[in-house]
């Protein structure tokens, strides 16, 4: 009985799970298949470096809070503070929140200067509007995660997404004169307050009744959320360095031309990360639920089985990337960006890494080692900012994705060497796991 709840458990949270990863990502690819066809390769360097910025924002965000709030959630320590636990959360992501919106007002045209994309400006400006909605809507997507309800953070993320897909297609077809990056910037805002009409209705029971500030839990709170805040800041910023680093290096045509490039190849990564992200979004709560009652033992056997089953789906996938490289260029991006060929090429199956990357920084978090986490970011992050730049210096453009290369070997490398004293994971199993996934689907076929 109990093995048929765990099963029902983890088929009805991977379910929803992977239907929202794959919805965003169907709604991105099409969106951005799009966006390359409305505007010059310029213009989109600078969408590109903005969507930069702004995920970086969440992502960091979410480190801030997410981890932090769930773990606290689920501590037995902390079961009778649920309303004292929300209300640290949710005055953590205000004051965050108001300090982005101040440094874009401050310091708007130096970021832009920076980057050499001065219409960068105005859309980082316009995009506080976003910020200071993600407030709500942030801190509702995480109590839905904590209550294990994906079904309904996978129909807000749909809502999100396809409303803002729509209105693209929309200007694009129907209103070609007002298709610019101030207008798609206006659907993304229209988009979120549509999604929030929605979430926050479904999760209003558990919201807190009442503000209630405690200042040492609320110092508790952010001791173990600046951790991972800073894993967030330091491993987005280094995913992110062959768009900034590119930018401020090459000159700004040149430089704006391989940020589009290399966001096309992000863009097809994040296809190859769809069941990584899936899986980290399951597994940290249900990792914080182990290490609080099952032990290390649970941890390791969740973790090897999950990045198994997840290898097996990317390898296949990674393969076809790397093989097809030009026909995959051409759906997504068209002609124009055949440059980004050998940089996919260079980086796809380097990429495979990420998946690994993904359920370490979740692990570590999940078993209260967010530290470790951080310092282990912060020392491979320093190691690709070396890299980026030293490459782009010695190669020009194409540096970047040499740089990739050599930081993802590097970071395989270090990570399964701090997952074996922690949690004493075994490649071996990992690889017995992706295997036994290819003899499920055979003896399923047969």
């Amino acid at each position: 009985m109990l093995k048929k709840r765990a099963a029902s458990f983890w088929l009805n949270a991977m379910f929803y799970t992977m239907l929202q990863r794959v919805s965003l990502f169907v709604f991105g690819v099409f969106g951005y298949m799009i966006l390359v066809r409305g505007f010059s390769t310029t213009t989109n360097g600078v969408w590109a470096l903005y969507i930069t910025l702004f995920s970086l924002f969440e992502s960091v965000k979410q480190g801030l809070l997410r981890n932090p709030t769930i773990k606290f959630l689920g501590s037995r320590n902390l079961s009778e503070k649920n309303e004292a636990v929300q209300s640290s959360s949710l005055f953590i992501n205000a004051i965050f929140s108001l300090v982005v919106v101040s440094i874009i007002f401050a310091f708007d045209n130096q970021i832009a200067a920076w980057l050499k994309a001065p219409s960068l400006g105005p859309l980082l400006i316009l995009s506080c509007v976003n910020i200071l909605l993600l407030v709500p809507f942030n801190h509702c997507e995480i109590l839905m995660q904590a209550e294990f309800k994906f079904d309904i953070l996978f129909r807000s993320a749909f809502i999100r997404q396809g409303i803002f897909f729509t209105g693209i297609v929309v200007l694009y077809f129907f209103q070609p004169t007002h298709f610019t990056l101030q207008n798609v910037l206006f659907l993304q805002i229209v988009a979120l307050i549509v999604a929030l009409v929605y979430l926050y209705p479904n999760c209003s029971r558990s919201l807190p009744k009442k503000f209630i500030y405690e200042a040492e839990l609320c110092m508790k709170f952010f001791h173990f959320g600046k951790y991972t805040f800073g894993t967030n800041l330091f491993s987005s910023l280094s995913r992110s360095f062959d768009h900034f680093i590119t930018a401020a290096i090459l000159g700004p045509v040149q430089g704006k031309n391989f940020v589009a490039y290399y966001h096309t190849v992000a863009r097809i990564n994040n296809m190859v990360d769809v069941p990584s992200l899936a899986a980290a979004d399951v597994l940290y709560p249900k990792n914080v639920q182990a290490s609080e009652n099952e032990g290390m033992e649970k941890v390791k056997y969740y973790f090897e089985q999950v990045t198994g089953t997840i290898l097996a789906f990317i390898v296949p996938l990674s393969l076809i990337i790397f093989l097809f490289p030009k026909l995959i260029i051409y759906i997504v991006a068209g002609p124009e960006y055949y440059p980004a060929i050998l940089l996919l090429q260079l980086t796809i199956l380097f990429s495979m890494v990420r998946p690994l990357s993904y359920q370490f920084g979740s692990t570590l978090d999940a078993i209260g080692k967010p530290a470790l986490n951080f310092t282990v970011n912060v020392i491979l992050m320093i190691t690709n900012l070396a890299l980026t730049i030293l490459f782009l210096n010695l190669y020009g453009g194409i540096g970047a994705a040499y740089a990739t290369m050599i930081y993802y070997s590097l970071s395989l490398i270090v990570m399964l060497l701090v997952l074996k004293k922690y949690i004493r994971i075994e490649g071996t199993n990992i690889l017995k796991y992706m295997i036994k996934r290819y003899t499920d689907i055979f003896r399923y076929l047969l």
